[in-house]
């Protein structure tokens, strides 16, 4: 990898959330979000639902 974008903003049900990102070959894959960024967003991952829950630093929650 030889590009980094720092600062990204990813809008999700209207509430913005903040990502560094790392440039990667194309994949077929629009964005990763990986394990520090779900822990910083207070991140769930429910796998029996399929969904994921995240929790807007405004203490709003989405799925």
């Amino acid at each position: 990898t030889q590009s980094y974008c720092q600062g990204v903003i990813i809008e999700l049900k209207r509430l913005k959330f903040q990502a560094n990102l790392i440039v990667l070959e194309n994949k077929g894959l629009d964005v990763i979000l990986g394990m520090d960024w779900l822990t910083t967003n207070n991140g769930f991952i429910d796998c029996f639902n399929r969904t994921v829950i995240l929790t807007h630093h405004h203490v709003k929650t989405i799925k």
